[in-house]
């Protein structure tokens, strides 16, 4: 799943830079709802529009899911 958002705008994965924001990137709100579907499916995460605000990149919005999971409770 990495650089998912690459395949997302049909890019080569490396031209993406993890520390760049996602606008930047050329990714906008609807594709935003599609990454957070896919990576809520993916991880079995509850996500919101909002982490991908708080976490505007894809460095920063990976090291929130990790703490996110880490933090999950047992099922």
């Amino acid at each position: 799943m990495r650089y998912r958002p690459a395949n997302i705008l049909r890019i080569s994965s490396d031209r993406v830079d993890i520390g760049t924001k996602f606008s930047r990137l050329g990714l906008d709100s609807a594709m935003l709802v599609y990454l957070m579907m896919e990576l809520e499916e993916k991880l079995d995460l509850e996500l919101s529009t909002d982490d991908f605000y708080d976490h505007p990149t894809v460095e920063a919005l990976s090291r929130f899911l990790a703490d996110k999971r880490a933090i999950r409770p047992a099922a």
